[in-house]
């Protein structure tokens, strides 16, 4: 690899020279505010004399007479954008120039055009989205620009500025050519990822999908570059609707039973991937955006299943994705049947809306999610049913990860707040007003419209006439009622409702009684609206909860009792729980005590991070009464003249294991799960 500073349109120069993007590369996605700033710098080089302005660095990798861009695309597109955009204007005499016509033909023959190719003029070739948008940019045809892209906008953005500009052309044409460069030549030998890497590695230029795409594509032969591109990356990228980072994230969640960290997506992906083919691997990466893309859509052309996948869409909780992708394979594969699947599918639903009323934390959902299509497999493997594995499966969580009962699901309907729902306003009012019938109302579509709203039918401020009607306790009666269920309900005319008294709302024109909404009808049928009113529509609620929401059962039984899955990231409760092994970064032991398991792990993290376990043992904080520079007589050495002593209790040995995995970077809690026992059930 050498490096030498060189302006930039002296690579540009050359009949010849090309410049290509290859396909791996993310398309080009500078926006105004990247050319507002380029612009402005060109502007202060000629008013204030510089002799070069930096402009960066580019790497490229020879071939022939062209330059395979590896990093720098953003700065030579943006470049040659501008240039298509002087001559344009030079052309409409809408910048001064002493010679327009030989000034505009130095430009293009110089740096945008080899005027002898009879093939493919243009010396910069962009990713197959941009390309067209670039060749109607030279081409300064404004009919046929094409609309969307960067390169279309930033084109036009340049023609304004140079309108407007006090500088001639042939000014800003020398600004140009003192945009200084570091060229970056890649040789024989070298490493195109890792330089690649190295170069992106403190930005946040990159997502983590483009770090794939290149990984992915970068080190094949161009024409198979393109072929995977075309056939395999471009639809990948439509399926998940650009958002590559978060779908490759639910993916590896789905094969490997692990969430990595967003921003470690890249490096877990590349871990799963070595040694893999890459073709394989992509084919394999399509299918499961395919399911991806039937899971938003909530279409999997199953009259059984379509309708709760799409209730689930409307929960808008992603955490649940890596679930779905398995169960969805499994089904596509015949694996699980469209009965059974849609069957727990409700079960998943019904778990996911019990823990929102009961306000569970949702800390232990990733874990949760990651194991549910396996654990029912086991249970199918054992004779269940693929839906009464699931359900078994979400009936033994506890902790932070349990189903709630009807109990504690009827404590939360009594403090949920109703009206508040934010993004489950959707869901819950859609599946109160329409169940499971066939005739059905566009809940969801009026609600995002504004055609409907959610109405208090006592309103939110109490008017003299609701005081009046209310008695002496308005003010208790308001309190205890105003956002419950029994006070709520969906109107298409909720302006006109305003607070207006309880008889003008229900037998205006479009009152109550005139709604088509199930919600209100027993509203409707009320003479008056106080208490008692409330109170019996708030029952009658309860009961449509427990018909649409009821409590899941099975009568499976594992034949050998499963050890429990908890991760340290979860809120669970470990005592009296029996450790039979641990998992930590991907690696899992088998034990027998809580001992072994922070001995082998503190021991680990020390190998990563020696000098942060001796920051916190050296401390003044928790844990750092637990370590010592001494030997202990019970206790061990964790590395490097560090000891500890375990003589705590499991949960301060979790405490304390969460504390150091702060200090050490490219760790996460979720690094560590338990597989647990009851106590009780030690000779299992």
């Amino acid at each position: 690899m050498r490096g030498d500073a060189k302006p930039l349109v002296k690579m540009m120069q050359g009949a010849e020279t090309r410049f290509v993007i290859p396909v791996y590369q993310r398309n080009y996605d500078w926006k105004r505010e990247q050319c507002k700033r380029l612009f402005d710098d060109l502007e202060e080089v000629v008013h204030e004399g510089r002799a070069s302005h930096f402009f960066g660095s580019i790497v490229s990798k020879a071939d022939m007479e062209r330059r395979v861009l590896i990093d720098g695309q953003q700065r030579v597109t943006t470049t040659f954008v501008l240039l298509a955009a002087l001559c344009k204007q030079i052309e409409a005499g809408a910048i001064e120039s002493e010679n327009p016509e030989k000034t505009a033909r130095y430009i293009r023959n110089q740096w945008l055009i080899d005027e002898y190719d009879e093939v493919e003029k243009l010396k910069l070739k962009l990713v197959k989205g941009d390309q067209l948008a670039f060749r109607r940019v030279v081409e300064g045809d404004s009919d046929k620009l094409v609309s969307g892209s960067n390169v279309t906008e930033n084109y036009r953005y340049f023609l304004d500025r140079i309108s407007g500009t006090d500088l001639t052309a042939e000014q800003l044409r020398d600004a140009i050519k003192l945009l200084e460069v570091i060229d970056i030549s890649l040789e024989q030998g070298d490493n195109a990822q890792l330089i690649f890497e190295s170069l992106n590695s403190t930005g946040l230029d990159l997502s983590e999908g483009d770090k794939i795409r290149n990984y992915v594509l970068m080190d094949l032969p161009e024409k198979t570059q393109e072929q995977c591109y075309e056939k395999y990356w471009n639809p990948i990228e439509v399926n998940t609707d650009y958002d590559v980072s978060s779908f490759i994230r639910d993916y590896l969640a789905a094969v490997m039973r692990k969430t990595p960290a967003i921003r470690r997506v890249y490096h877990v992906f590349r871990e799963f991937a070595a040694g893999k083919d890459s073709e394989a691997l992509l084919s394999e990466l399509l299918r499961y955006s395919e399911i991806y893309r039937k899971i938003s859509d909530g279409k999997v052309g199953s009259a059984k299943i379509d309708p709760v996948l799409t209730r689930l869409g409307l929960m808008n909780m992603g955490v649940m994705n890596p679930y779905l992708l398995s169960a969805l394979v499994a089904y596509e594969d015949g694996t699980v049947g469209e009965s059974d699947l849609a069957e727990a599918l409700r079960a998943v639903e019904i778990y996911l809306f019990r823990r929102w009323v009961a306000d569970v934390p949702t800390n232990a959902l990733n874990k949760v999610f990651e194991m549910l299509h396996w654990d029912a497999m086991r249970g199918v493997g054992d004779g269940a049913s693929y839906a009464d594995a699931v359900k078994y499966a979400l009936l033994r969580r506890d902790g932070s990860g349990r189903l709630p009962d009807d109990k504690e699901f009827r404590d939360g309907y009594e403090r949920t707040d109703f009206y508040s729902t934010g993004r489950w306003r959707f869901y819950l009012y859609e599946r109160l007003e329409n169940g499971d019938s066939v005739e059905r109302m566009d809940v969801v579509g009026m609600l995002e419209s504004g055609a409907a709203s959610v109405e208090h039918v006592m309103p939110q401020t109490l008017s003299r006439a609701w005081r009046n009607a209310l008695g002496e306790h308005a003010d208790e009666i308001h309190e205890r009622w105003l956002d419950t269920m029994g006070n709520l309900t969906l109107t298409g005319y909720n302006s006109q409702y305003s607070n207006n008294p309880f008889e003008d709302k229900r037998d205006r024109e479009n009152g109550f009684k005139d709604s088509h909404y199930s919600l209100n009808s027993f509203i409707a049928s009320c003479e008056e609206w106080g208490p008692e009113q409330m109170e019996e529509r708030y029952e009658l609620m309860w009961e449509r909860f427990l018909e649409l929401w009821p409590m899941p059962s099975t009568d499976y039984v594992p034949t050998v009792r499963e050890h429990e899955s908890h991760g340290l990231d979860e809120d669970y409760g470990l005592t009296g729980r029996k450790l039979a092994a641990y998992s930590f970064l991907g690696a899992r032991h088998t034990t027998k005590n809580w001992v072994d398991m922070i001995q082998g792990v503190l021991r680990e993290l020390y190998v990563l991070d020696p000098a942060g376990i001796r920051a916190v043992a050296t401390g003044l904080k928790f844990p750092a009464r637990y370590f010592s520079e001494k030997p202990l007589d019970y206790g061990f050495e964790v590395g490097g003249g560090i000891w500890f002593n375990p003589g705590c209790s499991t949960s301060t040995k979790c405490d304390a294991l969460r504390r150091v995995i702060d200090r050490v970077d490219g760790v996460e809690y979720s690094d560590l799960t338990f597989e647990v026992y009851d106590e009780k059930e030690s000779g299992e």
